[in-house]
């Protein structure tokens, strides 16, 4: 029996909420199962199904375990979009300054979501910055909050081109792109998306930094117990082999004895 639409729709989104490593198998027993029921199409289009890497399987996860945070997030990223042109023309940029705090405000709170998603299953935190620039990018094109909202995404997203006006103290209307030339107020606003970015970056690299200072001292501390070990197991046969050259002589003395009493 063919498999239906919706019969299928529940199958992809099955395939997207699998932890990473049975991905592959489960997209491929899939495809092979639609091919042998004729459904030829479908199942070249599921075979071309890329592998998430961990920042999406991430971001998949936050679709399905923190949907409300997400819903919050599509809703400021679509007000965004919205928004944006008008403060672009020089008009009232407070919708476009509102949209981008509750941006703000739910993608801390998925990053934070997200890093216990990352500790549970075992997922690097290398990912977590990854995983919060998709969905930031997902949340301002329609195609993106579609895939974002059926935790379906299968690649890095990067945001569209007007992200780089972040209107953080007002608008200018926009210009020719020929007479444009940038203002006190852009060099200001781009030096301060510069230096956030560069906080940011650092930000992740002490998370990175405590993560693998972590893992050394535990490594270090099996380690020393190993030795430990070795060392009592060393100590250990020496006894043994002490209470052995005991035993021996005993035994020759034993024999001794006999001997003399024949």
């Amino acid at each position: 029996m063919p498999v239906s639409k919706a019969e299928l729709e529940r199958e992809l989104d099955r395939l997207y909420q699998l932890p990473l490593s049975e991905f592959t198998s489960a997209r491929d027993e899939l495809a092979k199962r639609l091919r042998s029921e004729g459904e030829r199409e479908r199942a070249d289009d599921v075979k071309k199904l890329g592998k998430p890497n961990a920042g999406v399987w991430l971001v998949n996860q936050l679709a399905r375990e923190r949907e409300l945070d997400v819903q919050r997030l599509l809703r400021a990223g679509e007000s965004l979009t919205k928004s944006q042109a008008t403060a672009a023309a020089g008009k009232s940029s407070q919708n476009f300054l509102q949209a981008r705090r509750d941006e703000q405000q739910a993608l801390e709170r998925l990053a934070r979501a997200a890093r216990e998603i990352a500790e549970r299953e075992g997922v690097g935190a290398s990912a977590l910055a990854k995983a919060t620039e998709t969905l930031r990018a997902a949340s301002l094109t329609a195609e993106g909050r579609d895939l974002l909202k059926r935790g379906r995404l299968s690649e890095d997203l990067e945001p569209p081109g007007f992200e780089a006006l972040v209107g953080l103290d007002g608008l200018a209307p926009a210009q020719s792109p020929a007479k444009a030339k940038p203002s006190r107020t852009d060099e200001r606003t781009e030096k301060r998306r510069r230096l956030k970015e560069a906080r940011q970056r650092l930000q992740q690299l002490r998370a990175d930094e405590r993560e693998l200072t972590t893992a050394a001292r535990a490594t270090e501390r099996d380690a020393e117990r190993a030795e430990e070990e070795a060392a009592a197991a060393r100590r250990h046969a020496e006894d043994a082999q002490e209470e052995a050259r005991t035993a021996t002589e005993q035994r020759e003395a034993a024999e001794t004895e006999i001997e003399g009493l024949k």
